[in-house]
């Protein structure tokens, strides 16, 4: 088995370590050297040189047998937010030269032929929509759902979804399965949907930040790798570099996206990413696993919202597509012109900017300041999550074959994303492959992001005020807890009650 297994599994392991430490509100704490992001790199180093393993044991019995039948998935198209986000590691009609439609080929022939099984899709823009007109007409068209996280999370109050913890055959404690969204996104123990090794999307809807290597050279700036790895990469930091390099190139005294010079160049999402890139968490959840606010730390996210204020709001610094009126094309322009040195985007961009003749490279969202423990990422909402109808009556055979597809894609479709696609084809620089593992490790799943639930619009107080350039977090905080417990209360209850 190749190396790459090894390096996940630990990656997983780390990933508990960091979900566990990513639910704290008030500042990290101050760290030992030993804990820093420099040791992270090293200790994947360490692993990346280990022995090879032998594959994990699959609980699904042998003589499963599906007996000729049709599993159909339901999955996004091509509409739903552009090509680049319709589904393609599903199902893929023939084999390719293209590595990940190879991987899903076979892994999906392995599939049929040893289950006697077949499996289909049927992509459709508006999933949530189509799904809830099939379960609800009783209908079993779909066995299986890959819909968008807002569709998915409709679906969860909607309670048309089965809970994925209760189902004999599939076991989520395995490492095939995303334990942070297992743990984080489970509600009194029942668990709705999930993603992990069987989907590449969440990796894609991963928000991350790239910089122009070009850039950092032509104004002697300090290696962004060196300083993840010696634990200097701040806001601060961030800052300090960005005011070194924009420039209105015209000298017109206005901000022209197609001309002038940024800092920093992004999407309004990066406005959510300074959260948890800062260690915050909108939901814990209680010795019950019942989701809850905790007691925010206000002057915490008030130091928080400060930095991020002085990183967003110049816009002669920092440009953002829909702030300023534009789009992901425009975008994308600036950073492959060389006029962007920080780009924050979703990882999927990284296939779009294979042309680029700039080299670039990947690293973290920085960290608040250096006493932070961990990294923090977000996985934006154009992920799909899978689920299981109430609807899908063979689920006795559905859910093993469902665990054995999870299982078989850790060893081909992931094999084949990490280390054919990202590591080797896209990725130009041994740097960026190490700086991987420390994003992918450091994300989370947080039910009650903008992203998900958002009970009474208690995660959009943070982008609300920093979009306008405001730190009066405790006293919105204030005006809206009350309705937003209220609205969890309510909507975790019904959850309970009818499934």
């Amino acid at each position: 088995m190749k190396k790459l297994t090894v390096i996940l599994l630990a990656l997983l392991m780390v990933a508990l370590e960091i979900c566990i430490a990513s639910c704290q509100t008030s500042p990290p704490a101050n760290t030992d050297p030993s804990e820093t992001a420099a040791d992270t790199v090293q200790q994947q180093t360490e692993t990346d040189a280990g022995t090879e393993t032998e594959k994990l044991t699959l609980n699904v019995p042998d003589d499963l047998d599906l007996g000729g039948d049709t599993i159909t998935f339901l999955v996004i198209d091509g509409n739903f937010n552009g090509a680049a986000w319709e589904s393609q590691d599903i199902y893929q009609e023939e084999d390719s030269t293209d590595p990940i439609a190879s991987a899903v080929y076979r892994r999906n022939k392995y599939l049929e032929d040893k289950y006697h099984a077949t499996i289909a899709q049927v992509e459709q823009t508006s999933t949530g929509a189509v799904a809830k007109k099939a379960i609800n007409s009783g209908s079993d068209e779909y066995q299986v759902l890959m819909c968008d996280t807002k569709s998915t999370l409709s679906l969860v109050q909607s309670c048309l979804l089965r809970d994925l913890n209760s189902l004999e055959g599939l076991d989520m404690t395995q490492p095939w399965w995303d334990q942070n969204l297992v743990k984080n996104c489970s509600i009194c123990g029942k668990l709705f949907f999930a993603t992990g090794d069987i989907s590449i999307m969440d990796n894609d809807a991963t928000w991350v930040m790239m910089f122009n290597k070009k850039m950092i050279s032509d104004f002697d700036l300090e290696s962004p790798y060196d300083l993840v790895r010696n634990n200097k990469w701040t806001f601060d930091k961030m800052f300090e570099m960005m005011q070194k390099v924009h420039s209105d190139e015209n000298g017109n005294g206005k901000v022209d996206y197609d001309e002038d010079k940024f800092g920093f160049v992004t999407h309004n999402s990066s406005l959510g990413a300074f959260y948890y890139a800062a260690g915050l968490q909108v939901i814990e959840k209680d010795a019950d696993d019942m989701p809850i606010f905790p007691e925010q730390n206000a002057e915490y996210v008030n130091l928080v919202l400060d930095k991020s204020i002085q990183l967003w709001t110049d816009k002669t610094i920092t440009w953002s597509a829909d702030r300023d009126g534009y789009g992901a094309v425009e975008l994308q322009e600036i950073f492959q012109d060389g006029r962007g040195l920080f780009l924050g985007e979703v990882m999927q961009l990284v296939f779009r900017l294979r042309e680029m003749d700039i080299d670039f490279g990947l690293i973290p969202f920085p960290k608040y300041d250096s006493e932070q423990k961990n990294y923090g990422h977000f996985v934006h909402q154009t992920t799909a999550l899978l689920s299981i109808p109430v609807s899908c009556k063979n689920i006795e055979k559905i859910a093993p074959f469902v665990e054995a597809m999870a299982y078989e894609s850790m060893y081909t479709v992931t094999e084949a994303y990490y280390e054919t696609a990202l590591k080797g084809k896209y990725f130009r620089d041994p740097e960026s492959r190490e700086m991987l593992p420390i994003i992918l490790s450091s994300r989370t799943f947080d039910l009650g992001s903008t992203h998900m639930f958002d009970w009474g619009g208690i995660a959009s107080i943070f982008t609300s005020l920093l979009s306008k350039g405001s730190n009066a977090y405790a006293s919105s905080y204030k005006k809206k807890i009350k309705a937003a417990r209220t609205r969890l209360q309510k909507d975790v209850e019904k959850i309970l009650k009818q499934t």
